[in-house]
């Protein structure tokens, strides 16, 4: 890509993480905030992570320094007058996104793409905020930005097929490995897939089903890897809640409503890791699970089992749906719905090869139960699976479901 000057508009977490790739592929970055601090605050950052993959091997000395000596601060944006690309990285509201935006429009030289790295927010209302939304894209890093190999480019309803091409690209060029999202909609696609069973995560625990060690235990995250409580402390409960309404807000699904819990939690300042406490407490380095403390603690290992295979039941089901949606309407294919779930949260399946392993006429089956038990939406099988399955097309054990499979 022949596009060398990137602005990364904001120094927070995902902002200088934007930029460490950035200028550890070669590329020289401006990155601005609103003030010195916020900007010193990111370089320490940089230099921190740049240390740890120093001290791993994972890259030298050399490519350390001259990542630095690629990177400049800034807080006025107009510095974005020389950028090729620019990647907006600002706080997850969309009135502060426009306002970004709108600058950069009277800022930036015709030939800029202007990129966003929101989460959730639907690409076209951000690029309403200018004169050239053919020119403005989603690309949408997963954090932490230097270790996660995820980026999703989202085509707005009036992004150029030669600006999708060239934010492909300059991703790819940092390294990343990147899903096209075709179809403009709230939560892409990883965020939107996996966010009906984060919700059904948190209502499991506000019914309490479970303590929020029994969840990521049973979805396997709680030792090897980060279960989706886990995942939901670690990004905060107020960004979960965000991303969560933002969605409902254009969708106006139930399904996607942050649960009274969650609200609750972020009233009470509850917000996971960064504030001490979320759904787990943390305190001397520890993690500890609080909610519905020792309700279980009397139930044979039988019964736990069998509780803890229901809790992942009904946690995934919502995913395996969700994901179906997202096929049946366009938004990408199968095996990039997959691709960003494996890549997203670090699964060995995405949700459509876990349907297809397991059966798809056990997943209506499953669905179904569910559903007439709780009367949610959200275990209602979606159209396009109904007809696999009345067609014979099973997953593995028919040969065809999402995927061909070779006897």
């Amino acid at each position: 890509m022949d596009k060398r000057n990137v602005f990364v508009a904001g120094a927070g977490y995902m902002g200088n993480g934007i930029a460490q790739v950035a200028a550890l592929a070669g590329y020289e970055v401006v990155m601005c905030d609103v003030s010195e601090g916020c900007l010193a605050s990111g370089m320490e950052a940089i230099e921190s992570s740049l240390g740890k993959l120093l001290s791993r091997e994972k890259i030298s000395g050399e490519q350390a320094e001259r990542a630095l000596a690629c990177i400049r601060t800034t807080c006025d944006l107009k510095e974005a007058a020389a950028a090729d690309i620019v990647i907006e990285a600002v706080h997850e509201n969309i009135e502060l996104k426009k306002e970004v935006f709108a600058r950069l429009d009277g800022i930036c030289p015709p030939h800029t793409i202007i990129g966003t790295n929101t989460s959730a927010i639907p690409i076209s209302s951000i690029a309403a905020a200018t004169s050239r939304p053919d020119r403005v894209v989603g690309i949408h890093f997963f954090g932490p930005v230097p270790l996660m190999r995820l980026v999703e480019v989202i085509k707005g309803l009036l992004t150029s097929e030669e600006t999708m091409a060239a934010a492909d690209n300059w991703a790819r060029s940092l390294g990343k490995e990147t899903v096209l999202v075709l179809r403009d909609h709230a939560g892409f696609v990883a965020n939107r897939a996996s966010m009906p069973s984060t919700i059904e995560a948190v209502c499991m625990v506000d019914e309490g089903l479970a303590t929020p060690e029994d969840i990521d235990r049973a979805t396997g995250g709680f030792d090897f890897g980060v279960g989706p409580l886990q995942i939901i402390d670690n990004a905060g409960l107020d960004v979960g809640t965000g991303a969560a309404m933002a969605i409902y807000e254009d969708t106006r699904d139930p399904k996607f409503f942050p649960p009274p819990l969650m609200r609750r939690m972020v009233t009470a300042g509850l917000l996971g890791r960064k504030s001490g406490k979320g759904f787990y407490a943390y305190s001397g380095g520890k993690r500890e699970s609080y909610l519905n403390a020792g309700k279980f603690a009397h139930e044979s290992k039988d019964e736990r089992s069998r509780r803890l295979a229901m809790l992942l039941q009904r946690f995934i089901i919502p995913n395996m749906f969700e994901s179906v949606r997202l096929l049946e309407s366009g938004v990408s294919t199968a095996r990039d719905i997959d691709k960003a779930i494996r890549l997203g949260f670090n699964l060995p399946q995405g949700f459509l090869e876990m349907a297809d392993s397991l059966g798809l006429d056990a997943v209506v089956e499953m669905g179904t139960g569910f559903y007439e038990e709780t009367g949610s939406d959200k275990f209602f099988s979606p159209p396009l699976l109904r007809r696999m399955v009345a067609a014979g097309l099973l997953g593995r054990k028919s040969g065809r479901g999402f995927y061909e499979y070779e006897a």
